[in-house]
């Protein structure tokens, strides 16, 4: 949802309330009172549709994206360490039920992460006795077990998703664009009461007027960049973005930003020497700060 309509809606509710305070001077006006009453009915529904936008806006936790990747990587470690340390022990294959690097881990929706979060802890813990304390202590892996139970109690998604369906943004758009109607008779009908309630009149039209100067918040994009096998964050990372001239280059922690784009679908390039290039197709919500993930295949 945009600032814009954020301020409709907030706008409508203040000319209701204003109505509802100067029932007096509308009492006899039943076209007035007509429009007064479709605006409060139109205004309902909008709320009846803004429900599942709002829930679309805050189902990404960040706090919960920043603990996944950090026990995912927390576990990816070990689990390698664990690896190197069992097969040169002869111990090959302990870790078939499950694979070690970090993509395993993280690129799973959060239940899946979860669960092989918890077999990973198990394995590790099962084996324990064989590393020495220089390799994995009995710290680390209580860490590895804090930090999976943190993830897993935190609330929300890691994972930005479009959960709303283009016909709920339609109808929420047009459930607003009929308030927009109801706004206009309602101050046409209030020009009649210019001069003999010149007070009530001025104060209608101020609440019913939308600040010219109001703009959306510009829509931007972070892009978090590792690689696919280490999970490791990958500066020095090109991208070109088809709704953007911008150029930017990821920094040492993987981050590369977009500071204004365009929104809809997009086709985003990454390419670094060394790596394979990817290309991957992004939906850009417009007035929001949008965040997306991206691994980089080595050659």
């Amino acid at each position: 949802m945009t600032d814009l309509q954020k301020m409709k809606m907030k706008r409508n509710v203040s000319v209701i309330k204003y109505l509802k305070s100067h029932l007096q001077i509308i009492e006899n006006d039943n076209s007035f009172k007509h429009f007064y009453e479709k605006l409060i009915a139109d205004h309902q529904r909008v709320l009846g549709t803004q429900e599942e936008l709002l829930q679309d806006k805050v189902i990404q936790n960040h706090d919960k994206t920043r603990l996944k990747k950090e026990v995912c990587t927390l576990a990816s470690t070990l689990s390698e360490t664990a690896t190197k340390v069992l097969d040169s022990l002869g111990q090959r294959g302990w870790y078939s039920e499950v694979k070690v690097w970090y993509m395993h881990f993280s690129r799973a929706t959060d239940i899946v992460t979860e669960e092989r979060l918890r077999m990973a802890y198990k394995l590790l813990k099962t084996n324990s006795s064989a590393f020495a304390p220089d390799e994995i202590t009995a710290e680390q892996l209580a860490e590895l077990k804090t930090k999976i139970d943190e993830f897993a109690n935190t609330p929300g998604s890691s994972l930005q998703r479009d959960r709303i369906s283009p016909e709920e943004t339609v109808e929420f758009k047009a459930n607003l664009k009929l308030t927009e109607i109801d706004i206009r008779y309602i101050l046409e009908a209030a020009k009649k009461y210019k001069d003999t309630a010149t007070e009530f009149y001025e104060g209608l039209v101020t609440l019913c007027t939308l600040p010219e100067e109001a703009q959306p918040t510009s829509t931007t994009i972070n892009f978090t960049i590792t690689d696919s096998d280490t999970g490791l964050p990958l500066p020095n990372v090109l991208c070109s973005l088809d709704k953007s001239e911008e150029n930017p280059i990821s920094d040492e922690e993987g981050q590369l930003n977009y500071t204004k784009t365009k929104a809809g679908r997009g086709i985003a390039t990454f390419t670094k020497e060394g790596y394979e290039e990817n290309v991957i197709i992004v939906k850009i919500k417009a007035a929001t700060a949008n965040t997306f993930e991206v691994t980089m295949q080595r050659i």
